[in-house]
């Protein structure tokens, strides 16, 4: 499933669609008719969590998607004969599983697979909001919001950063990564943490998801990211170097901070992962 930070990355690719006319299609269905917004331009595009929100001009509702595990949001070049009205006169190949392609006369938007692919008027998007936790990667996300929804539950850590109406947008590789390396043991209660280490984990949670928006994958490794950022800085491509995780994955493996072996039980709907060495558990 897509994590937070690479939906943010689609929501950009969108945006590059602003403006433009273009031509809506797809199979019709009861909360999702293409049709609605043909000869229509994107407005404006955003992602809260693994939500995309895309908005049209002219149009009182808003395309709602969400990929789940076999998502995909897709926007690239093409090159296609126009016709008088400036748009491409023919589509592309369909893709399997395909849920909405917005074409344009230099763009193709494709959508395939969604979990949820259906419109939203104000009230509807406005709740959506309302019902997701704050996302790291939104400007309008609340610290104090995020950290006291963390700190009131009885329930586990590692269950609470997967619950998208306690925080929104960390996946289970961040999860992972996110509480190695801040030494806490993911079945801690959420009242059990220190306030203090939720507001370092929140803070974490912004700078690695900021870094990953800008890589375009998941990087958690600390020489990576010192140069991955440097990268950033620089306003360079990220490679997509060989991934290290500390934890993720590495069941059976030992720890590269205290040299323990990492575990890893089922804990929500995902596996967890953690190395009972030098994550603390709290409570």
């Amino acid at each position: 499933m897509a994590e937070g930070h690479a939906v943010h990355g689609m929501a950009a690719r969108v945006r590059r669609l602003v403006g433009q006319p273009g031509r809506s299609s797809g199979p019709p269905g009861e909360v999702f008719d293409p049709a609605v917004h043909d000869g229509l331009a994107v407005r404006d595009a955003e992602a809260h969590g693994k939500h995309l929100l895309v908005r049209m001009t002219g149009s009182p509702v808003t395309a709602h998607l969400h990929l789940g595990m076999h998502g995909r949001v897709s926007v690239r070049r093409h090159r296609r004969a126009l016709g008088a009205d400036g748009l491409p006169r023919t589509d592309p190949p369909t893709p399997e599983g395909l849920a909405w392609r917005f074409l344009t006369a230099t763009d193709c938007l494709e959508v395939t697979r969604p979990t949820i692919c259906e419109v939203l008027d104000a009230e509807g998007v406005a709740a959506l909001h309302d019902r997701l936790g704050p996302d790291p990667l939104r400007d309008d996300a609340d610290p104090e919001a995020a950290v006291a929804r963390l700190h009131r539950s009885r329930r586990a850590l590692g269950v609470l950063l997967l619950d998208q109406g306690v925080v929104s947008g960390i996946g289970n590789v961040y999860r992972a990564e996110l509480l190695w390396r801040a030494r806490i043991d993911p079945h801690s209660p959420g009242r059990a943490v220190p306030v203090e280490a939720l507001q370092g984990l929140w803070q974490d949670a912004i700078d690695l998801m900021t870094v990953g928006l800008g890589a375009g994958w998941i990087v958690t490794d600390a020489r990576q990211l010192g140069d991955a950022r440097d990268l950033l800085t620089r306003g360079a491509p990220v490679p997509r170097w060989r991934r290290r995780y500390a934890v993720y994955l590495r069941r059976g493996r030992p720890c590269p901070r205290c040299g323990d072996t990492v575990r890893a039980e089922r804990m929500g709907l995902q596996t967890a992962y953690w190395c009972p060495g030098c994550q603390v558990l709290h409570g």
